[in-house]
Parts: structure tokens; sequence; C-alpha cells
């Protein structure tokens, strides 16, 4: 509970500012001023007043009369200055200060109130702290500490004698005297922002019911246009899975294109090794006629019994050489041939692979027509975008038919080779 400690007074009304700052200390928790007529004792409620809300007495000429005349000390300006130690509402002490200074002019007095000091003292540290204020903020302050309402201050606990009887005043001025104190004013402004609050929420509430039953057509709207989507994205992989099983025929297709590309270069070789080994049995065969037509010649007459001699030391090292060699042609020739005929069934079985092939081909080729038109058919129905996959498939295929015509060219030169 907020409670007032000691007051300190210079330079107001009788109390000289030459003079020592007047202390007076207050008992909790009452306090009676005795004293006789013009002793201070209404200027140290005044003071009190004054310290606490800012408000000057009634009827002082805006504050000349409530700071020490400065004719009766022959100076020019008079400074006072009021000090207020008290307790706030928290339990702290705390000090204020108020100063003002009335100056002397030719003809009339000037009043003029100095800034506040509050004082106080820091919970953590235990310093002092002084906090410099204007007159207005500390009459907004100063309440609030003591925890108390600024009309409550003035009219009840501060009351000057000279407005003691308000409560006998007419009835608009009681009536504010009364909305004052007890904050009626402030009661019926917070009423009207109650009632212009609770409009204000009904109109939000009727334009949130609106944007509600809205929100709740654009709800439906999303769970029919979810589940288009849902059975969009079933048709989607199952299309998917159609592509993912052509894919796997692809792949099984381009496995049998490079087996048979593997065969038709077996044959190829076999084909150029035939020709090689045909070319050395003509060599042979050319030689043979040609030591059958020496034989019948009169070698006597172009060569000389030396020369003869020779030839003939050698001629039977170079016939079992030549038979040798006729043994090994005539065992290559079987082998050649034997190849022939394997490679002659092989053609037979890789032209029915072609043909196998060929009849797979054109049912792929019915599958990817119809992945096509499903895949047009469900991007035209869901608005999908479809990329180049269909003419990738294909090309791929376009260029696995170019080896099987390569393959059939390469087996009709071995056939005709044959």
């Amino acid at each position: 509970m907020a409670s007032i400690n000691k007051l300190s007074i210079r330079g107001v009304r009788a109390f000289s500012p030459d003079d020592e700052e007047q202390v007076i200390s207050f008992c909790f928790p009452l306090t009676i001023i005795v004293g006789a007529n013009g002793c201070g004792k209404t200027t140290i409620i005044e003071s009190l007043k004054y310290a606490v809300t800012g408000s000057l007495p009634p009827g002082n000429k805006s504050g000349q009369a409530f700071v020490h005349d400065p004719k009766s000390i022959g100076q020019t300006s008079v400074k006072a200055s009021i000090k207020l130690r008290f307790t706030n509402r928290a339990g702290n002490p705390m000090v204020v200060v108020r100063s003002m200074e009335v100056t002397q002019k030719k003809t009339s007095m000037s009043f003029k109130a100095l800034d506040g000091i509050i004082r106080t003292t820091d919970a953590d540290t235990g310093q002092r702290v002084s906090l410099s204020h204007k007159c207005t903020e500390l009459d907004r302050q100063i309440p609030t500490l003591m925890g108390v309402s600024k009309p409550i201050l003035e009219h009840v606990v501060f009351c000057h004698q000279e407005d003691s009887s308000w409560p006998l005043q007419e009835g608009a001025i009681l009536k504010k005297r009364f909305d004052d104190i007890f904050d009626s004013t402030r009661y019926a402004k917070a009423l009207e922002a109650i009632r212009k609050l609770r409009l204000e929420k009904a109109s939000k509430v009727k334009d949130l019911k609106a944007d509600q039953a809205g929100l709740a057509a654009h709800k439906k709207a999303a769970e029919g246009f979810q589940e288009e989507m849902d059975k969009a994205r079933e048709d989607l992989g199952e299309v998917d899975d159609i592509i993912a099983g052509t894919d796997e025929k692809i792949e099984v297709e381009e496995e049998a294109k490079e087996r048979f590309a593997k065969v038709l270069s077996e044959i190829e070789a076999i084909r150029l090794r035939r020709d090689e080994v045909q070319q050395q049995m003509d060599i042979a065969q050319a030689t043979a006629d040609s030591l059958r037509e020496a034989c019948d010649e009169d070698w006597t007459k172009k060569h000389s019994e030396e020369e003869l001699q020779s030839m003939l030391s050698g001629f039977d090292e170079k016939i079992a050489d030549d038979e040798d060699q006729l043994t090994e042609k005539d065992k290559a020739y079987r082998r050649v041939q034997a190849d022939i005929e394997r490679l002659g069934d092989a053609k037979t079985r890789i032209h029915g692979d072609i043909a196998k092939l060929a009849a797979e081909k054109d049912q792929h080729d019915k599958d990817l027509r119809l992945r096509q038109r499903h895949m047009e058919e469900m991007g035209n129905k869901y608005n999908l975008e479809l990329d180049g996959g269909t003419s990738q498939t294909q090309s791929t295929y376009g260029t696995l038919t170019g080896p099987y015509g390569t393959q059939q060219s390469m087996m009709s030169q071995a056939t005709t080779g044959r």
C-alpha cells in the first residue's frame, strides 16, 4: 500500500527561499497537524497536492501567489522546491522533487514550473537512480505509482479547504466531480468501445460465415478434383507399368540384336577365312598342274646333268612336302565345308528368328500405337504434358530394324559366296 513519509518545503508561500528546507515527517497510519491560523497548515496540504498531482491551489493567479513573493525579499525572481518521499504501491521508497520559479516584471509576475525529478533505488545494484521528467509526465506517473487516481487525490485526499464544499455545488459540477472520481467517463467509453467492438465482430462473423459457405463449396469441389486426380494417378500408374513392360521387352530385343550381330560377325569372319583357304587351294592346284606339265617336258634339253642331279636329290623331299601341304589343304577344305554347312543351318535358324522378331515388332508397334492413343486421351482429359518418349522408342526400334537389313544382306552375301 502506498504512503507518504516526509515532506520538505522551500520558497512556498510564507516559507522563505533563503531559509533551510522545512521538513515534516508523517506518521503511519494517521498524522494530525495542529497549529494557529496562518502557521502553514494549508500550505502543507497544498504542497502535498502539488507534489503528487501537479495541481495548484485555487485562486492563486496561475501559481504566482503559491510561490514566495519576490518583492518581500527584494529580488526579481524566486525559486521554490517541494520534495516528497513516499512509498509506492509496490513498497519501494521513492522521492519526487518539483521546482517552480516566479519572476517579477515591471507590472506583473510570471510563474514557471520547472522539470521535476524522481529518485529511486535500483533493486539489483542498490544504487540511487535519478530521472528527470517534464511536469506533465510527473502528473501522470506519480498517481500511477501510488495506485490512486488523480481526481481522488485532488478532490478527496488533498482537498483544499476552500473547495471542500464541492458536494453541495450544482448538479452538473457535482456530476462531473463524481464522474472524475469514479472514472465513469472511462467506463462509458469502455462500454461504447465494447459496443462498437461487438458490432465490428458481428459484422466480421457475418463475413466469415459467408466466406465459410464459399470455402465449403470450394472444399467440395476440391474433393471432387482430388478424386479425379487420384483416378488419373491410378491410370498414370497403369500407363507407367505398360511403359516399364515395354522397356523390358526393348532390353530383351536389344540383347537378341547383339547376339545376332555377334553371329553375323562370326559368319563374316568364317567367310573371309573360307575365301583365304580357297585362294590357297587354287594356288596349290596351279602349282600341281604346273608340276604335272613339267613332268611331260624333256628337262635334259633345258638343264645340265648336274642341275638335274640336284633337282632329283631334292625332288623326293619336295614331293613329300607337297603331299603334306595337300593333305593339310584337304583337311582345311573339309573343315571349311563343315563350317559352311553349319553356317547354312545357322542362317536358316536366323531367318526363322528374323521372321519371329518381325512379327513381334509388328505386335510391339501396335502396342506402342495403342499406348500413345491412351496417353493422348489421358493428356487431353487431365491436361497432362506429354514428352517425346514414344518418338524415342520408335527411333530405337528403327535402329533395331536397321541391323536386320544388314544381317539379311550379309547372309545373302554369305550364301552367294558359298
